[in-house]
Order: C-alpha cells, then sequence, then structure tokens
C-alpha cells in the first residue's frame, strides 16, 4: 500500500485530505507542524509528501530542501494560498513535482498522486543499487551480507564515482536499523563552521542568527544510519568532537549543555588514502582506528569490466523508462568499445556517458560508431590491461576503421600504427563504418 505523509498546521485540512486519499486506497499519515512532519518523513519515508508551505515552524519548502539535502529523493506536493505561488514554482525549478492553490481542485490532486503511483509501478527506478554480477561484486555482497548485522563503524573507500553511498545504503537496507532513517551527508558540501551546527544542531541563541532550536544530522539519524562521505574533509576541531561521540556516544548541541545519548550506526567513506593523510598529520589517527573497524574497498570499474554490459542495460532501462523512449540494442562492438577504457570516474562516468549518448543521439542501436565523438576521451584512459592487438582493434572499433583517427586515440604516430597492423595481421576493411 503507497503511503503519503499530509503536512499541515490546519487540522481540518488534514482530516479532509486524509478522508479523501484513505478512500483511495492509500495509508496516510498526517503531521500538524513542520518539525513534526519533517521526522515523520525521515521515518516513514512516505512514497509522496503534500505538504501546506506556510506554516508556523518550518515552510513546505523548507522541509523540502531540508530532505534533499540529506538524501531523501520524495516526490513533494505543495499546497500554497496565491500569495505562495512564486515559492512553490521555486521548489519546482529545484525538484518538487507539482503545486495546488487553495481551494485545492481534489480530483487534480487525486490525479496527480495517480501518476506518480503508475510512473513509479512502470519500471522507473527511483532507488540506485548496487550492479553486478562479477566475481568481484559478489565479494563486495558477501561482505556487506556479513557486517550489516553488526553495529560496528565502517570505514568504506574508492575512488569517486565507485558507489560507496550505494554500498552503505546497502548495508543499511540489510540491517536491524534498516526501518529508521539512512541520512547522508558530504563533509565537503559545507564549511567546517556549517558543518558542526549540521551535525550537532545547536540551541537557541547559540550564535548570531540562531532564532530557533535546530535539529542536526546526528539527531535526526537515531535509531538508523548516518553516512558521512567525504570524512576526510573534516578540519581538526570537528574531527575531536567526532571521536569523543564515537568513544562515548553522547553529544550536545552547538550551545547545549545537555547531553544527548546517541544511537546511530556511523559509516564513513573516503576517495583519498587515510593511512597517508595520518602519517602527514592532516587526519587524527586516533579518529581514523574509530573509522577503520570495519574497512571495505569499493572496487574501480576498471576492475570489473565484465559488468559494463549489465550497467549499460540498467543505464539505458531507466533513463528511456524516464525520458519515454525506446531502450536501444547494445551491440557487441559498443560494449567491447567500452572496455578498452580505464574509466577514471568509475560507473557514475559510465552512466554519464550513456546518458548523453541516449539524449543526444535517441537511437535504435548503441554501436561503436556513436563513440567516435568521444574518440578524445576514451584517448585519455585506454585499457593497458588489453593486449596490443586488442587495442589496436578496439580504436578502429571505435573510429570506424579510421587509421588516422586511430592513431590519435593510441597516442601512436601514424606510421607506426600501419606497420603494426600489417604485423598483427588486423583486416581494418572490417571495423569501416557502414
Amino acid at each position: 500500500m503507497n503511503k503519503i505523509l499530509l503536512i499541515d498546521d490546519k487540522e481540518n485540512i488534514l482530516l479532509v485530505f486524509k478522508v479523501i486519499l484513505e478512500k483511495e486506497g492509500y495509508k496516510v499519515e498526517t503531521a500538524s507542524t513542520g518539525r513534526e512532519g519533517l521526522k515523520l518523513a525521515v521515518q516513514i519515508i512516505p512514497d509522496i509528501i503534500i505538504s501546506d508551505i506556510q506554516m508556523n515552524d518550518l515552510s513546505g519548502t523548507e522541509i523540502f530542501h531540508l530532505l534533499k539535502s540529506r538524501g531523501f529523493d520524495i516526490p513533494f506536493i505543495f499546497i500554497t494560498a496565491y500569495a505562495s505561488v512564486e515559492e512553490a514554482v521555486s521548489a519546482i525549478q529545484d525538484g518538487a513535482v507539482d503545486y495546488l492553490t487553495k481551494p485545492v481542485d481534489h480530483d487534480r490532486l487525486k490525479k496527480i498522486i495517480a501518476r506518480l503511483i503508475k510512473n513509479n509501478k512502470s519500471g522507473i527506478k527511483t532507488d540506485k543499487s548496487l550492479i553486478g554480477s562479477s566475481q568481484l561484486m559478489k565479494d563486495l555482497y558477501t561482505r556487506i551480507k556479513a557486517v550489516a548485522s553488526s553495529n560496528s563503524t565502517i570505514l568504506i573507500s574508492g575512488g569517486s564515482g565507485t558507489g560507496k553511498e550505494l554500498i552503505s545504503r546497502a548495508i543499511h537496507n540489510q540491517s536491524s536499523r534498516k526501518e529508521g532513517p539512512f541520512i547522508p551527508v558530504n563533509c565537503s558540501a559545507f564549511s567546517m563552521s556549517l558543518l558542526e551546527s549540521e551535525l550537532f544542531g545547536y540551541e537557541k541563541g547559540a550564535f548570531t542568527g540562531a532564532d530557533k532550536q535546530k535539529t542536526g544530522f546526528l539527531e535526526t539519524a537515531q535509531r538508523g544510519t548516518l553516512f558521512l562521505d567525504e570524512i576526510s574533509e573534516l578540519d581538526p576541531i570537528i574531527q575531536v568532537k567526532l571521536l569523543r561521540v564515537l568513544q562515548e556516544r553522547v553529544f550536545t548541541r552547538v550551545g547545549g549543555t545537555s547531553f544527548i545519548n546517541l544511537d546511530v550506526r556511523l559509516i564513513a567513506a573516503t576517495n583519498k588514502n587515510l593511512d597517508e593523510l595520518v602519517d602527514k598529520h592532516l587526519f587524527r589517527h586516533d579518529l581514523y582506528y574509530r573509522l577503520n573497524v570495519i574497512p571495505i574497498k569499493a572496487p574501480a570499474l576498471r576492475d570489473h569490466p565484465e559488468d559494463i554490459g549489465e550497467l549499460v542495460k540498467t543505464f539505458s532501462e531507466t533513463l528511456c523508462a524516464l525520458e519515454q523512449m525506446t531502450v536501444p540494442e547494445i551491440t557487441p562492438g559498443f560494449l567491447n568499445a567500452l572496455k578498452m577504457y580505464t574509466w577514471p570516474g568509475n560507473v557514475r562516468e559510465l552512466e554519464n556517458l550513456i546518458e548523453r549518448m541516449l539524449i543526444i543521439h535517441r537511437p535504435d542501436k548503441l554501436e561503436e560508431s556513436l563513440l567516435f565523438e568521444e574518440s578524445k576521451f576514451f584517448s585519455k584512459g585506454l585499457n593497458r590491461s588489453l593486449t596490443e592487438r586488442e587495442r589496436i582493434v578496439n580504436a578502429l572499433i571505435l573510429c570506424g576503421g579510421n587509421k588516422t583517427e586511430g592513431s590519435k586515440i593510441l597516442a601512436m604516430p601514424r606510421r607506426t600504427l600501419y606497420h603494426k597492423i600489417s604485423k598483427l595481421g588486423i583486416q581494418t576493411e572490417e571495423y569501416m563504418s557502414v
């Protein structure tokens, strides 16, 4: 049964909407304040949120942006008076679904909700998950399953785009905390002064502009999982405070004196070598050891190229569903060409490439000729694990048999390429563009 969260500070509106939507077969939860709505949204993770904009504490758009900043991608519908339309439109530009002006057209509201539910059931993925059936990925799944049931702190390391957040979500979803919130925080996205108040929250009057109490990420993640990405970016002061939290399992809000007991599982991630940062005195060794209780390595895409086909298929189907396009055929030549590249941006780079190919060309087939425009892009990262013959053949496939372009991809003089083609007995006519 689909869950809908209603947030409005007028009890009569909550009652009317609840009756209407429950008759449509939805499970409806209500909140009469913005703060209550924010807390409930994190706890139950509804399929849709319907919220008034103007409320006494948090506005609907503030709730929307707070949830979005914490990684919750929940469809939002705003209820607004005429004076707040501009604010609603701004939120829609940032990713909200729609808004309705008062008095609300109930039939239109039901149609909007039905459309959202239909889209979610039509195969359009709203939650990303780990993809791959290679031995390397199977080993990762086994490790996730082994550690999920514990409360131990985990440190995930790996390059950008390897799916460190997806790993942490998979751990959370298989843990006893799966009914609690999963709160992702990118430490590099905040200034250090702001990050402290965002993590720990603050009391009213704690500093200039603190006109009301604020709940921080630590408190929001109670009985759930807090994921701290880019942990290497923490400044020394916050490192000390986080170390104490891990040791004592209590914390105080900024400007506060009352201790709050912490019931949170912490997962941290880094794309930097924390061992080296510790050696250079750029990261506290005691915090490092507290974080690195269970290490997990997020594999680079170049280390499991056999998963590229499954990834391309998933990305294509997802985007085509969203864009209402026909899913193209994926040719072996296209996949072979992708495997010649080292993917420094990992899975994220592959996903962006597939999106670019589909949106620009809208092809019936994903063929190697589509990658011709990307030849300079691919020349920056040829997969050196391939044999020389495989690299040359893949380069020729990529550029449709054009030896001049092939020499550019291979960073090889054209005369040298001609010699190697002859020596290796490569029939270039096989790779000419049709």
